[in-house]
């Protein structure tokens, strides 16, 4: 039998998973982390990209935009920005995202917060079409 780590996934918006699993693979701000049962301490910062957990030989996808992760006693807490399940992405929406924040960032004048949101909204649209691109 399997050791269980506990997976609360929160925007938001709403509270998008909250269950046990085996292991949850989410996409660090350094590089992508596994995490197991009875996996160190840790915080970190999350990228926009592909987060998933296994249950029961179960893979289970999502796609997050920049957040936070904490592990700690078997339990992993992640608060993301946006998570929307991979088989619910809409393309058209993400191409249409990825088209307008291009063309705000290829503006000249942009301010240093209108450059970051435009930037942070490229990154979660490419995340999502990547993947869904994939599949």
């Amino acid at each position: 039998m399997a050791d269980y780590l506990k997976l609360s996934l929160v925007t938001p918006e709403k509270q998008v998973v909250n269950e046990e699993v085996e292991q949850v693979n989410v996409p660090g701000s350094e590089g992508d982390l596994g995490i197991l049962y009875d996996h160190a301490s840790l915080i970190t910062n999350l990228r926009p990209g592909n987060l998933s957990y296994e249950k029961d030989n179960v893979t289970t996808e999502l796609i997050v935009s920049q957040g936070y992760m904490e592990v700690t006693d078997n339990r992993v807490i992640i608060l993301a920005e946006s998570a929307e399940f991979l088989q619910e992405v809409d393309r058209e929406r993400a191409e249409k995202a990825k088209s307008k924040a291009e063309s705000i960032l290829g503006k000249a004048d942009l301010g240093e917060e209108e450059f970051q949101e435009a930037q942070d909204d490229l990154f979660r649209a490419i995340a999502r079409l990547e993947y869904t691109e994939s599949k």
